[in-house]
């Protein structure tokens, strides 16, 4: 799925977020889609493996604070 005409439409903070290790013959990782995104944030991981259940502990609390940051308003 090609999101990339829609992105500039997100309006809300977006927060892309790939493991490296998750590799998908002709899929690409989510930063084009965040770059695209008028409020976008990528985070890539890069031993992560697909959904990255393997990374919770490296991933999740970028995670909590990019919503407290959003929800707060706050700067990160």
């Amino acid at each position: 799925m090609d999101l990339a005409a829609l992105a500039p439409r997100i309006a809300v903070p977006l927060l892309v977020v790939d493991g490296d290790q998750d590799v998908i013959p002709g899929v690409t990782n989510g930063e084009h889609l965040a770059r695209l995104a008028p409020h976008g944030t990528y985070l890539s991981v890069p031993h992560g493996d697909h959904l990255l259940g393997n990374a919770r502990p490296d991933w999740l609390p970028h995670l909590s604070d990019h919503l407290t940051h959003t929800l707060t308003g706050t700067p990160a």
